[in-house]
């Protein structure tokens, strides 16, 4: 029997749910309508116990009187507790979202629909707004509108088919990247600058010269603590917590050996369990002082450069190592190979140049040779580098490479790899993988060797 109380103008009525919970729930200043209200939720928890109404019914109905404001309330702190890497994260997708359900006139579930949002969409393209901007709001409304259907708030996921537009025909601003030798005139320009937001010098010189040498996004590099790095490992290694990486994924990143030493002393330095990086809000502002001091460009025609643009330029170099295409795709912590051929990898006029000279003359035979080298090569090296397509190494030839072979980016001495155990057909019999395995942890170090960058800090 349900019960009731007045406060103020209105009356308020207690009654056993359907749980056999007591509940209290606000009426209205008139009695005898709240006591009808107070009998129709009597009858409704006496249904629901009987089995005579579905409760994922009710729970659908109730969500669709609640305004989107109080799901958006929800979905906010459902990203924050998810751990979403970056802390704006959360806020930022709920102002995107908000945008453009003002911009539809969108107040409740049952009124979200593509073609709402799509004319919400148009208004933001007359406004100037790019179509990457625009996609990051699909991305963010396509997420609310899958968490409401798997929260049971809705009925469906009303924006499965809203999809994004190509961003290449309307990119406003393009990263580029620097050469290994402005990246280390960079590194040695910070080594020796004075503090700038904060960091010292050499700490920035650290920063860079790890973000170029293992590809780490800025966050992730926010992350490391000193028990985060082995150095006495083989080979040494940085490891970023699942909780911090973009891919929800532990990324266990191969340092180059030159790196490894010069880090070793100062982690030594650093206490346990703090951050070894205190990063900046405003990152850019730090950047752009030592690339002034540095005499670069912070945007030319070709781009600009921010610190996103450091995992460009090693995913670059990744791929200019002569890497196969899963090596490089594993150290670049990508889902698709053609993110990082195609998105990333930046091929240099060098580059191209030499492409386009090793083309045969159309306009003269070019004369068969009689008799190929026995490795079915004509014997010319492909590369200045050592191949990196283990288990097969060598430059084609068949000569002993068992020395050492000294290669980096600008210094020679920086950097060496010892190719050992090749027998008379360049083969390494015992270091073949099995089909469909991750490349191993010596082939994507070998990989990042050329990233010479930790040998001039």
């Amino acid at each position: 029997m349900a019960s009731f109380r007045k406060n103020g103008r209105s009356w308020f009525y207690r009654f056993i749910d359907e749980n056999g919970t007591q509940r209290e729930r606000k009426g209205c200043p008139d009695r005898r309508e709240t006591e009808r209200m107070a009998a129709a939720a009597e009858a409704e928890a006496h249904n629901i116990r009987r089995g005579f109404v579905d409760p994922k019914a009710r729970s659908l109905r109730d969500n669709e009187a609640r305004p989107l404001t109080g799901h958006l309330d929800d979905f906010q702190a459902h990203l924050t507790d998810k751990g979403t890497p970056g802390r704006k994260h959360p806020a930022i997708t709920r102002r995107r979202v908000e945008k453009v359900l003002a911009l539809a006139s969108i107040r409740k579930v049952s009124e979200l629909s593509v073609s709402k949002v799509q004319g919400a969409l148009a208004k933001m393209r007359d406004e100037g707004f790019s179509i990457q901007t625009i996609n990051h709001h699909v991305t963010g409304l396509k997420s609310f509108s899958r968490w409401l259907w798997r929260e049971g708030r809705g009925r469906e996921h009303r924006l499965e088919h809203l999809s994004t537009s190509s961003p290449e025909s309307d990119r406003r601003r393009r990263r580029r990247t620097l050469t290994p030798e402005e990246a280390a005139r960079l590194v040695q320009a910070a080594e020796h600058g004075p503090i700038v937001r904060g960091m010292s010098g050499p700490d920035r010189a650290r920063l860079y010269a790890l973000a170029l040498g293992t590809g780490f996004r800025a966050s992730e590099l926010a992350s490391l603590t000193p028990e985060r790095f082995d150095l006495t490992a083989s080979p040494p290694t940085a490891t970023v917590q699942a909780a911090f990486t973009k891919n929800r994924k532990e990324a266990v990143q191969p340092l180059p050996a030159a790196l490894a030493d010069r880090l070793a002393p100062w982690l030594a330095s650093l206490p346990t369990g703090q951050p070894v990086f205190k990063m900046p809000q405003r990152r850019v502002e730090m950047l752009r002082f030592d690339l002034d001091a540095t005499g670069l460009e912070y945007e030319t025609d070709s781009g600009y450069i921010d610190f996103h643009s450091f995992r460009g330029i090693y995913i670059s170099e990744v791929v200019a190592s002569g890497a196969s295409v899963k090596v490089c795709q594993t150290l670049a912590r990508h889902a698709s190979p053609s993110l990082t051929i195609g998105l990333y990898a930046k091929a240099s006029l060098h580059d191209i140049n030499g492409a386009i000279d090793s083309l045969p003359d159309p306009g003269k035979p070019s004369p068969r040779p009689e008799a190929l080298a026995a490795t079915g090569t004509t014997g010319k090296r492909s590369s200045n580098r050592p191949s990196l397509h283990f288990p097969y190494v060598g430059d084609a030839s068949c000569q002993n490479l068992s020395g050492a072979v000294g290669y980096a980016s600008g210094t020679p001495e920086a950097q060496t790899v010892a190719l050992s155990g090749v027998d008379a057909l360049c083969r390494v019999p015992s270091k073949e993988a099995p089909g469909g395995f991750e490349p191993p942890m010596e082939v994507l170090q070998t990989s990042a060797l050329p990233l010479g960058y930790g040998a001039i800090i």
